[in-house]
């Protein structure tokens, strides 16, 4: 099973478009920075020749602090866009088309990741782009052995699946022994332990806004859990 976190960005594009400027506009000029909902980030004080790396610092300064507040901001990046296209380190202002008054446009997304469950009891969570283990959750177990406790059919420690939480700081695992698992991605520990079906689970997921997890088995059941507390608020059959 193979899940990456959710996001929604704009359309990546290289900005490559060539502008011609009079000598008037190539004057330092001010260009605002947004968020997606129209909120006045910063505004910087660039030239037309300015690049990204040229004011990257003068941009953390007034980011940085923002995202400091955000828990795992060491795995969060800014990146900006102009006219749906991502600027890009190298590429001159002027060569974007960005002008004074120009409004730029913030997107914090999270580091690239992706979660994989295994039948050796854990779950893994890698960096696509280089095919490193960044990060194991739950111990090596090859148990295949069934057994009953308190009712419940236990499959072995086979994970059967892995999904991140919205905002990427959870993972939900689902596995043979009939429990689900809540972990944090920051500490590797278990959050919470999820009892309560009789049989192998299937599949989790979390909810779109992160505060419900949902959990499938072959018990002919689904549950829907609270996140926060771990408690089963309804049971589906």
């Amino acid at each position: 099973s193979l899940q990456v976190p959710p996001c929604c960005l704009p359309r990546r594009a290289s900005l490559t478009r060539a502008c011609r400027f009079s000598p008037r506009v190539l004057a330092d000029m001010n260009v605002s920075v947004l968020t997606l909902g129209g909120d006045v980030v910063t505004t910087l004080d660039v030239t037309p020749s300015s690049k990204l790396e040229d004011f990257r610092e003068q941009f953390c300064e007034v980011v940085g602090p923002r995202l400091g507040n955000v828990t795992g901001a060491a795995d969060l990046r800014p990146r900006v866009f102009y006219c749906g296209g991502e600027l890009l380190p190298g590429l001159p202002l002027i060569a974007a088309g960005i002008r004074a008054g120009s409004p730029l446009t913030l997107v914090v997304t999270a580091a690239s990741r992706v979660v994989s469950a295994a039948g050796d009891g854990t779950a893994r969570i890698w960096n696509p782009e280089t095919g490193d283990c960044l990060q194991t959750l739950g111990t090596v177990g090859w148990e295949k052995r069934a057994t009953v406790q308190d009712g419940a059919l236990r499959a072995g420690r086979e994970m059967t699946s892995a999904a991140f939480s919205p905002d990427g700081k959870l993972v939900l695992s689902a596995s043979a022994d009939c429990t689900a698992k809540i972990w944090s991605t920051q500490s590797g520990e278990i959050v919470h332990t999820l009892l309560g079906h009789r049989r192998r689970l299937r599949s989790a997921a979390f909810s779109p806004d992160g505060a419900l997890a949902v959990t499938a088995s072959d018990d002919l059941t689904a549950k829907i859990w609270s996140v926060e507390s771990g408690e089963c608020l309804h049971t589906l059959q």
